[in-house]
């Protein structure tokens, strides 16, 4: 029996660009970033941390809190760690996720439902598979009994069958990103993936068939990518590569040739202690505040709702109109010709 070849166009971010459209929007300051991924949860911003080990940590996650998105801690940390931190950051009134992995026990995830996490994320690189949704539905059935309202957030996957199942295990909201991420090497390991942006359209459009939302995790390494993603219909994004580095990272600052830097890496990295090894690791020059980052992000994406004549996320769902456009089109789109 030959294998499937499915010959869709698949395309990244770079292949797309917004179209503007007619607007009635008459400043930026006027639009509205809030999401909501569950009747539980709601953000200022639809920015996540990534929970991964040099990216969020305690600190990351209260910036991330403060500035209305939210913070994800790595499961890196230890429990008594992570115990500490959601009591903490959730005392301050602040949004914090947890990751778990498919080992996680119940005990531990009820300390994390009780402590008032804002949601449990489910961290795993094939979330569609039958022990990934057997957790989900374990995590919604604790999430039930203690009547809470954390969100459930399972994934990752990266396509619309796979969505489906997540709902039907009780998943709340669906990560999706299957090998996109700067740190991961799944594609070039296992030849494993479904480029972002179709990934994020299928997925959303099934979602929002169920009743549910999803986070667009990895691939994007620019405010414009972060719209784009959202204008596929994601309803927040999880972003690692553009935080790491920052101030409020994990790790030490090694100093190289007098200039600063921090280690990034992927959690299935050798480096993160992974023994199938899927992700890369190396140093990121030292960037500052993550404020000023997610503060450059968010002007970003006002700006490209606006353009779109969208005065919040639900409009820019239904208005935002994507071209695909020709490699040297998407070579101009950044600033080029300029004299030394």
């Amino acid at each position: 029996m030959a294998p499937q070849i499915i010959t869709q166009e698949n395309l990244s971010f770079n292949d797309l660009l917004i179209r503007p459209l007619y607007s009635e929007v008459r400043s930026r300051d006027d639009v509205s970033l809030v999401t909501e991924l569950s009747g539980g949860l709601k953000l200022d911003i639809p920015i996540l941390a990534a929970n991964m080990d040099t990216v969020c940590g305690t600190e990351m996650a209260g910036v991330m809190g403060e500035l209305g998105g939210m913070g994800v801690l790595h499961r890196g940390m230890a429990v008594g760690q992570r115990i500490k931190a959601v009591t903490t950051l959730a005392d301050e009134g602040l949004r914090v996720g947890v990751a778990v992995g498919i080992h996680a026990l119940m005990k531990e995830i009820v300390e994390y439902i009780d402590r008032g996490a804002s949601a449990i994320v489910l961290d795993i690189a094939h979330g569609d598979s039958a022990h990934a949704l057997d957790k989900v539905h374990m995590i919604r059935s604790l999430v039930e009994k203690r009547d809470s309202s954390v969100c459930v957030i399972g994934g990752n996957v990266a396509t619309a069958g796979a969505v489906e199942r997540m709902w039907s295990a009780g998943a709340h909201c669906v990560k999706v990103g299957i090998g996109p991420g700067s740190a991961c090497t799944t594609r070039v390991k296992t030849g494993v993936g479904v480029p972002q942006v179709n990934a994020i359209s299928d997925c959303s459009q099934r979602a929002d068939e169920y009743g549910i939302t999803v986070i667009a995790d990895g691939g994007m390494k620019t405010p414009g990518d972060i719209a784009k993603a959202l204008a596929l219909g994601a309803d927040a994004v999880m972003v690692g590569g553009m935080l790491a580095g920052t101030d409020e990272a994990p790790g030490e600052i090694i100093y190289k040739n007098g200039k600063g830097y921090k280690e990034y890496r992927g959690m299935a990295s050798k480096r993160a202690g992974s023994h199938y090894e899927e992700g890369a690791s190396g140093m990121i020059p030292l960037k500052g505040s993550a404020e000023a980052i997610v503060m450059d992000i968010c002007k970003g994406l006002r700006s490209a709702l606006s353009y779109s004549g969208a005065s919040n996320l639900e409009q820019f769902h239904v208005k935002a109109e994507l071209l695909k456009v020709s490699p040297l089109a998407a070579q101009m789109s950044g600033a080029h010709g300029l004299p030394v």
